[in-house]
């Protein structure tokens, strides 16, 4: 047999806006993701040395920013490509949202950590190394490794749930369980990366209605054969999918609730959304991605009603 050189791999860098951490120590991980407090504090001299020196496919200013809403990262490990890595980012995001970790945004993704190009500008300096934090003077210099960065959301709008802000261990472990299984289902079910896109970019929509609709998508696109008697059978099938049940007919009122909502604001006869109305209908996609994880499979109209009828 010839033999196979592998390809390299690279990490890659996620800062997460907004989300704080609630573990013990440094770091958290489950191969090939690993969350990691911010430790140190990143000067605009750092990010000016960074656009100069470095690869910065976005302005240092934004960069600045952005960092000031950043308290922990994601790290993810071992990927072929920047276009992998991302993958698997998005994949992560969604099996976190679905573990009640709000909505958040990610603006940009580099080849080193925060806590690593933090304080290169006076790491350089062989006069200005000596005045750093004890700790800080260790690390990365522009000698040792060049830094780059490429954008993925410029934007602070996003729909935020207080709530859901803190990230355990026992979350992150949770997440990363069902970023395996959701990686699975994508390969065998190709129209569910409809559904993981209406779940990354409803929250990013300034107007609730739209991001709603947007929910709604995502909502839909797991029963794409349904045209006819849509409010019945979207409430019906949903109901059957998440499975809880005696409380099986209560879930079917509920989404023939929220669906009203949908065809509302669809039809222009309700353009002021509430909060409650939104999270209703986000719960609802959280719910389906659990039930999804939970089966490891996505069942057909056909198929839940045979297993309601049955």
């Amino acid at each position: 047999m010839p033999h196979i050189e592998s390809l390299p791999v690279s990490d890659f860098f996620y800062p997460l806006l907004f989300l704080t951490p609630g573990f013990e120590g440094n770091t958290v991980e489950c191969p090939p993701f690993r969350l990691a407090r911010r430790k140190w504090e990143t000067s605009t001299f750092d990010l000016a040395t960074l656009a100069t020196k470095h690869t910065l496919h976005l302005p240092y200013q934004a960069v600045d920013v952005f960092l000031s809403r950043c308290n922990v990262e994601l790290c993810v490990s071992g990927a072929r490509s920047i276009t992998d890595a991302n993958e698997a980012f998005q994949r992560f995001r969604v099996a976190l949202y679905s573990s009640g970790v709000s909505p958040f945004l990610c603006p940009f993704v580099t080849t080193y950590s925060i806590n690593d190009y933090s304080g290169i500008n006076s790491r350089d300096s062989d006069y200005l190394r000596p005045q750093m934090y004890p700790g800080m003077e260790i690390g990365l210099t522009t000698d040792a490794g060049t830094v780059e960065a490429w954008p993925i959301e410029l934007s602070f709008q996003c729909t935020v749930l207080p709530e859901g802000l803190r990230v355990t261990q026992d979350v992150f472990s949770a997440a990363a369980a069902k970023a395996v299984i959701w990686e699975r289902l994508l390969a065998r079910f190709p129209q569910l990366r409809a559904v993981m896109d209406a779940a990354v970019a409803a929250p990013t929509l300034g107007d609730l209605g739209q991001s709603l609709l947007h929910i709604w998508t995502g909502l839909e696109a797991l029963f794409p054969s349904v045209s006819s008697e849509v409010t019945f059978r979207i409430a019906l099938y949903i109901a059957q999918l998440t499975d809880i049940g005696a409380d099986r007919l209560s879930r079917y009122e509920a989404v023939r609730t929220a669906y009203s909502i949908r065809s509302k604001v669809a039809h222009g006869t309700n353009t002021a959304v509430r909060i409650d109305e939104w999270n209703q209908a986000w719960k609802l996609l959280m719910d389906c991605l659990n039930a999804l994880h939970r089966r490891e499979s996505l069942p057909s109209e056909k198929e839940l009603l045979t297993e309601l009828l049955g």
